[in-house]
């Protein structure tokens, strides 16, 4: 029988990165946290545009900024906050349901998560509230933000922020709930999922089975404003996700998820360089942010809720494949490259490319970095590519997405698998 840690400890915990800084190592201590958490909303915009002060603050932190750094990142999150709205109603485990996916009642269920986490622990919240009815597509939904959300507070013990990420998961709109149709219509009791779905196929497999897979390419358009609406709106492409994601080869979470974390961050960087260019895709950038939340999260599951989510992130990864125009993987262009902001005679330039994201401006940056760095130290490069292609990836995001303070300039939001992005 597995037992299951219900706290936050060295020993069930991944490993994560810390670097060594000045600011305070106890967290309670840093009242930035708890000013962000009660005076600023979770939606920064009435679009439901999230707010990143915690995922930048902590990250930052975590490659050892300064009291002066984190200063400054609060202040530039802070000047376009929305306050934190006043509750709508209070919310119970029988009309919790009232209000899902109101982003107007993120308060109501802030102060209601922040209620089951008192009572219950943060840890045991989470399993129970993640696998609710549909919330793991809404865990999902928004671009991955509340599962984002949820691992920046699990690994630094951060109960409000569990809290702040529970409750931005109830006002998500679960829209990839088709894409993950196929796992959870036969999760039943729990026990089904092994017996009934398992394939033959490694993840890079089925991503260059959909590359090359002619029935997807009118499913989405470069003018289409909500591409992964496209997608998720399309029988025929839900469909056939459904049967590339069953054919992936599950063996075990920690295995599973490696495959995913190295796959995902290749995706990303092999995507994005071209002898036209490089442009890095936004959605593609989550992918990899994504599955190192679900790195953190995972230690805490039982086998078949990990396989669970695994499941569900690869399926919406597809998806987000789909939907940025099912970009061609240029490995040897990745190979190849050659950082312009290299330090000769460098005796570690992964220390120059965390310098290098401390100071980018832009927040998805250093979070993609942090995600990158995690799998260099944890699993090593791949060995069916160069030993340093996971430094080029990372080398990669800072020369692009760290040289502006806009998302709109940093990332490319318009899908890089269409023509049209590189004329």
């Amino acid at each position: 029988m597995t037992v299951l840690s219900s706290k936050i400890n060295s020993t069930t915990a991944h490993y994560t990165i810390r670097i060594p800084g000045t600011a305070p190592v106890d967290l309670s201590k840093h009242v930035l946290i708890d000013k962000n958490h009660q005076e600023f909303d979770i939606f920064f915009n009435s679009s439901g545009f999230h707010n990143h002060f915690v995922h930048h603050y902590m990250s930052a932190f975590a490659f050892g900024a300064d009291m002066r750094l984190l200063q400054e990142i609060f202040d530039a999150y802070s000047s376009y906050q929305r306050p934190i709205p006043s509750p709508i109603t209070t919310l119970t485990r029988d009309t919790y349901g009232k209000e899902i996916c109101n982003r107007d009642a993120y308060t109501s269920y802030l102060n209601f998560f922040k209620d089951e986490i008192e009572k219950y622990g943060m840890i045991e919240t989470v399993r129970y509230w993640i696998f609710k009815d549909e919330m793991l597509a809404q865990l999902l939904g928004g671009a991955y933000h509340p599962l984002l959300h949820l691992g920046y507070s699990i690994e630094f013990n951060l109960p409000k922020v569990a809290a702040e990420a529970l409750a931005m998961m109830a006002c998500t709109k679960g829209y990839v709930q088709p894409v993950l149709k196929h796992v959870t219509d036969k999760n039943g009791d729990g026990q089904k999922l092994k017996e009934i779905l398992n394939g033959n196929k490694t993840t890079m497999d089925i991503i260059q089975a959909i590359y090359s897979d002619a029935d997807f390419d009118d499913v989405v358009k470069y003018t289409d404003e909500l591409k992964s609406i496209s997608v998720t709106n399309s029988p025929k492409a839900i469909e056939k996700l459904g049967d590339y994601a069953s054919q992936w080869h599950y063996k075990d979470a920690e295995s599973s998820l490696e495959e995913l974390f190295i796959s995902f961050i290749l995706v990303f960087a092999t995507s994005g360089i071209r002898k036209e260019g490089i442009k890095l895709d936004f959605f593609l950038a989550h992918a990899v942010t994504s599955i190192y939340s679900i790195y953190i999260i995972l230690p805490y599951l039982t086998p078949i809720r990990a396989e669970l989510l695994l499941r569900a992130h690869f399926a919406q990864t597809l998806m987000f494949y789909v939907a940025r125009g099912r970009p061609s993987l240029q490995s040897d262009l990745l190979e190849n490259y050659q950082s312009p902001q290299v330090v000769d005679n460098s005796k570690n330039p992964w220390l120059d490319v965390i310098q290098l994201a401390l100071n980018a401006q832009e927040a998805h940056c250093i979070k993609v970095i942090r995600a990158i760095a995690t799998a260099q130290t944890v699993y090593g490069n791949p060995s069916s590519f160069g030993n340093n292609i996971l430094l080029k990836a990372a080398q990669l995001t800072v020369d692009i997405a760290g040289k502006s303070t806009m998302a709109s300039i940093a990332w490319n939001f318009e899908g890089i698998g269409f023509k049209e992005a590189w004329e």
